[in-house]
C-alpha cells in the first residue's frame, strides 16, 4: 500500500512538472502566427511539429516560465509581416527585429508594459499605428531607423510621454516630419537622441537643454530644416557628440559653447551661422570640428581642435592667425550690433572694407560714412565706430535702432528703437553731417546721370541688332555623297575671313538637282551637312597625322575644302547626357570601379573625393554644377571671385531657394524674362537636386532627362513675324511640314551659285562670340 503510494505521488509530480513547461497557448498562437506570416519561414529553423517553443527551447525564443520574453531574429533577411496581436505577448520585454525585410505595418504595442527593448531599424514598415506607445512604461532602447513610416510624415505622439526610463530614441530617415516634440524634454532619463534625414523643421525647444543628452543628431534634415539659433546646446553639459549640419540654424556660435567640457564632435556644416567663432570654441581639445559652408566672419582662429575644418565662410583672411584689419574688425562689431542683418553679412567680406562694401564709403583708403537708409536695421550702434580712421558718420535712416557710439565727436541724439522713420543718428558738427550728405548723395547722381546714357545706348543697339539679324530666308548648299544620303555628321566650320569658329548641325529643309557639284541639299542658315564621304576625302580618311585632339567624346580632325575652307571635324561619338563624366572609365557592363583621385575640381562629388569611388551618381553631380555654370555664367570654381561663392555648387544651394537672389544670379546674357524665369527656376531646382550632398537623394539622369526635355519643347525659334516671311508654320506637326517640304523638291532655286562652296558656309548667327570660350559655349 505505501509503495503505491509513493508511485501515486511521482506520477502528479511528473505531471505538475510537463504542464509546467508547455507554452502558454496564446503565446504559442502568437508565435504559430509570426511564422506563417513569413515567405521564408524555414530561415527561422523552428520544428514544423512542435507546439512547445519555452519546453523545447526554439532557437531565437527565450521564456520566462510558460511565457515568451524574447525574440531574437536579428539580420536573417526575413521577408513578410508581422501578427497584429503581437502585442498579446505580455511578458516580452526584448524583441530584436532589425536589419530583415519586414513590411506592412507595425502592430500596434500598446500594452507591453514589460518591454524594455524594441530594435525594429532597417526593414520597410509602412506605417505606425496612431496606439503605437501607449502604456511602454519599461521601454528603454528604441530603434525605428530606415523604415518608410507614412509617407505624408508623422509625429511622435504624447504617448510616449509615460516612457519615462527611455535612454535610446532613434528614428533617423524615418519620414519623421514638423517641430521637434517639447515633451520630449521631459524624457530626463534621454543619453541618446537620433532624428537624422527627416523632415524635421522650426526650432530645438528649450526644454531640450536640460536633457541629459550625450548624443544629438539633428542632421540632414529635408526641405528647410530646423532654423533658429542653436544657444540652447550651450546648456547641454553632458553632450559628446553633437551633429547640426544640414540645417538654416541662423545667429552666432554662443560663446558659452565652451563649458561643454565633455564634447568631442562638433558638427554645424551647412548651415546660416554668422558672427566671429568665439575663443572659447576655439580652445576645445575637440577629436572633430566641422564650420564649413556657414557665413563666420572675422579671423580664422587656430584651433586646439585635432581635425578642423572652417572652408566656405566669409572670414576676412585665408590664413589661420592672421588677424583682420583694425577698420575691419570695428565693422564686424558694428554688424553685430545690428544682430548680422544678412544683407551686410553676404556683402562685406574680405579684409577691405573699401572695395565692395554696401554702404561703406572711404576716403583716401580709409572709412568715412556708413549709410545704410530703409534697410529695416534694428538693434543697436556699436561704439566700435569711433576706431574708424576716417571718422564716419553712420547713418542708419529710417532703421529702428538704439545705443550710441562713442566716438570723440558724440552724436547729438540717441533714438530709441521706436524712432520716427527719417530719424538719424547725427553728429554735432555740421560739417560732418555735410561730408556724410555728400558721400550719400554722389554716388546717386552718378547712377542716375549713368542710367540717362545707358538707357538710350541699349535701345539702340537692341534695335541694331534686331536690324542686322540674318533674314531666315538665306540659303546655303552643301554637297552630299548620292551612295549615302543617310551618312551625315556634325561639323565645325572656320570663317576665315574674321577667324570666327561655329558650331553647325545638319538638318536639310529641301532639295533639288545641279550640274554644277552634284546631287545638293539647301537648308536654312546657321544649320550646315556635309556628307562623310566628303569629309573622309578632306581629311585624308581621318588619318592621325590630321588629328587635332582627343576628349571624352571623341576625335577632332582638321580639313580643307576644295575651295580652300578649313573645317574642324569629330568622327565617331555622339555622346549620350548619361555617359559625359568620370563613369565613363568604368569597365564595360560595371556601374562602378575604384580608382586613384582624378578629376576637375570643382565638379568633383564629395564622396568620390572622399572614396575615390566612380559612380553614376559622381558624374549626376557634375551635371548639376555643369547646369548652374549654365544658368550663372560662372566657373565651378574660381579663388578671384569672394569666399563665400568660389565654390558655385555650395554658393548656389544657398541662393536657390530665394527667387530674389537666384535671378539676380542669372548670367545676363540670358536676358531673363518673366515668361522664361520659370524655367530657368526649374533648371535650377534640378541642379540643387543633381548636387545633392548624399548620392541617394541625387535623380537618375533619365529624371534630368525628363526635367528639361519639357523645357525644349517649350523653345520657340523665330519670331512670328520672321516665320511668317520666310513661309514655315512651325506650329504644323512635323509629318505635315515634311510633306510641304516633299512638295517643293525640284524646284529651282537658280539664286544660287552651286559653283561657290563659300556661299555654303552660312554667316555667324548675330550674337555668336568671336571666340571660344567657357563663357561662349553656352
Amino acid at each position: 500500500m505505501r509503495n503505491n503510494y509513493i508511485k501515486l505521488v511521482l506520477v502528479l509530480l511528473c505531471l505538475v512538472s510537463v504542464v509546467y513547461s508547455d507554452t502558454d497557448p496564446n503565446d504559442w498562437t502568437i508565435l504559430k502566427a509570426f511564422r506563417d506570416g513569413l515567405e521564408n519561414p524555414e530561415l527561422l529553423e523552428w520544428p514544423a511539429t512542435g507546439d512547445d517553443p519555452c519546453g523545447q527551447s526554439w532557437k531565437h525564443v527565450q521564456c520566462v516560465g510558460s511565457r515568451v520574453s524574447q525574440i531574437q531574429v536579428q539580420n536573417m533577411s526575413l521577408k513578410g509581416s508581422l501578427p497584429q496581436n503581437l502585442n498579446q505577448l505580455i511578458m516580452l520585454n526584448n524583441l530584436g527585429l532589425q536589419r530583415n525585410q519586414f513590411s506592412g505595418p507595425l502592430p500596434s504595442f500598446s500594452g507591453l508594459s514589460k518591454l524594455q527593448y524594441a530594435y525594429l531599424d532597417y526593414n520597410q514598415f509602412d506605417s505606425v499605428p496612431s496606439d503605437f506607445f501607449v502604456g511602454l512604461e519599461s521601454l528603454q532602447f528604441l530603434a525605428l531607423d530606415n523604415n518608410p513610416f507614412n509617407a505624408t510624415g508623422w509625429t511622435f505622439p504624447m504617448d510616449l510621454n509615460v516612457s519615462s526610463q527611455l535612454t535610446n530614441l532613434s528614428c533617423m530617415n524615418c519620414n519623421l516630419a514638423g517641430p521637434l516634440p517639447d515633451f520630449l524634454g521631459s524624457l530626463f532619463s534621454l543619453r541618446n537622441l537620433k532624428l537624422s534625414g527627416n523632415n524635421l523643421s522650426g526650432e530645438i525647444p528649450l526644454s531640450f537643454g536640460v536633457l541629459p543628452l550625450q548624443n544629438l543628431w539633428l542632421n540632414d534634415q529635408k526641405g528647410g530644416g530646423l532654423s533658429g539659433t542653436i544657444d540652447v546646446v550651450a546648456t547641454m553639459e553632458s553632450v559628446s557628440v553633437l551633429w547640426l549640419h544640414g540645417n538654416q540654424f541662423t545667429g552666432k556660435i554662443p560663446k558659452s559653447i565652451g563649458n561643454l567640457t565633455h564634447l568631442k564632435d562638433l558638427n554645424l556644416n551647412s548651415n546660416r551661422l554668422v558672427g566671429l567663432i568665439p575663443d572659447s570654441l576655439k580652445n576645445m581639445p575637440l577629436e572633430h570640428l566641422d564650420l564649413n559652408n556657414n557665413q563666420l566672419m572675422g579671423p580664422i582662429p587656430e584651433f586646439k581642435a585635432a581635425k578642423a575644418s572652417c572652408t566656405s565662410n566669409s572670414f576676412c583672411q585665408s590664413t589661420a592667425g592672421v588677424p583682420c584689419a583694425p577698420e575691419v574688425m570695428a565693422l564686424l562689431d558694428f554688424l553685430d550690433g545690428l544682430n548680422f542683418p544678412p544683407r551686410l553679412v553676404s556683402s562685406w567680406t574680405g579684409n577691405d572694407p573699401c572695395s565692395v562694401w554696401m554702404g561703406v564709403t572711404c576716403d583716401s583708403n580709409k572709412v568715412h560714412s556708413i549709410a545704410l537708409p530703409k534697410y529695416n536695421l534694428s538693434g543697436t550702434l556699436s561704439p566700435s565706430v569711433a576706431k574708424l580712421g576716417g571718422k564716419p558718420a553712420p547713418s542708419p535712416d529710417n532703421n529702428p535702432s538704439s545705443g550710441s557710439s562713442n566716438s570723440p565727436k558724440p552724436p547729438s541724439q540717441t533714438k530709441g528703437i521706436n524712432s520716427n522713420p527719417g530719424d538719424s543718428v547725427e553728429p554735432a558738427k555740421q560739417k560732418s553731417k555735410g561730408s556724410t550728405l555728400v558721400a550719400i548723395v554722389a554716388p546717386v547722381a552718378s547712377v542716375a546721370f549713368a542710367a540717362i546714357l545707358i538707357i538710350p545706348l541699349s535701345i539702340y543697339y537692341c534695335k541694331k541688332r534686331k536690324d542686322t539679324s540674318q533674314a531666315p530666308t538665306s540659303l546655303v548648299i552643301h554637297p552630299r555623297d548620292p551612295s549615302d544620303s543617310d551618312n551625315m555628321v556634325k561639323i565645325v566650320v572656320a570663317n576665315n575671313t574674321n577667324g570666327s569658329t561655329s558650331t553647325l548641325t545638319g538638318s536639310g529643309s529641301a532639295s533639288r538637282n545641279s550640274s554644277g557639284i552634284g546631287e545638293s541639299h539647301v537648308i536654312e542658315a546657321g544649320n550646315l551637312v556635309i556628307s562623310i564621304q566628303v569629309l573622309r576625302n578632306v581629311t585624308k580618311n581621318f588619318c592621325p597625322e590630321n588629328e587635332l585632339g582627343r576628349g571624352g567624346f571623341g576625335v577632332v580632325y582638321k580639313g580643307e575644302l576644295d575651295d580652300g575652307t578649313k573645317i574642324a571635324v569629330k568622327n565617331g561619338v555622339w555622346a549620350k547626357v548619361s555617359d559625359f563624366g568620370l563613369v565613363k572609365l568604368a569597365p564595360e557592363g560595371e556601374k562602378s570601379m575604384v580608382t586613384r583621385l582624378a578629376g576637375t575640381f570643382g565638379y568633383l562629388a564629395p564622396e568620390y573625393a572622399v572614396t575615390g569611388k566612380v559612380t553614376t551618381k559622381v558624374d549626376v553631380f557634375s551635371f548639376g554644377v555643369v547646369l548652374m555654370e549654365l544658368l550663372t555664367g560662372l566657373m565651378a570654381l574660381d579663388e578671384d571671385r569672394p569666399e563665400e561663392s568660389q565654390y558655385l555648387a555650395a554658393w548656389f544651394w544657398h541662393i536657390k531657394s530665394d527667387k530674389q537672389k537666384l535671378r539676380a544670379a542669372i548670367d545676363p546674357a540670358l536676358d531673363v524674362k518673366d515668361e522664361t524665369f520659370e524655367s530657368i527656376s526649374i533648371i535650377a531646382e534640378l541642379a540643387g537636386h543633381c548636387t545633392a550632398r548624399e548620392p541617394s537623394q541625387r535623380p537618375d539622369m533619365s529624371h534630368a532627362v525628363n526635367v528639361l526635355a519639357p523645357l525644349v519643347e517649350k523653345w520657340k525659334p523665330l519670331d512670328d513675324d520672321i516665320e511668317e516671311y520666310c513661309g514655315i508654320d512651325y506650329s504644323l506637326p512635323l509629318n505635315q511640314m515634311v510633306k510641304g517640304w516633299q512638295e517643293a523638291e525640284g524646284k529651282d532655286f537658280s539664286y544660287v551659285d552651286l559653283e561657290d562652296s563659300k556661299s555654303s558656309i552660312p554667316a555667324r548667327p548675330t550674337g555668336f562670340a568671336e571666340s571660344f570660350t567657357s563663357a561662349d559655349g553656352r
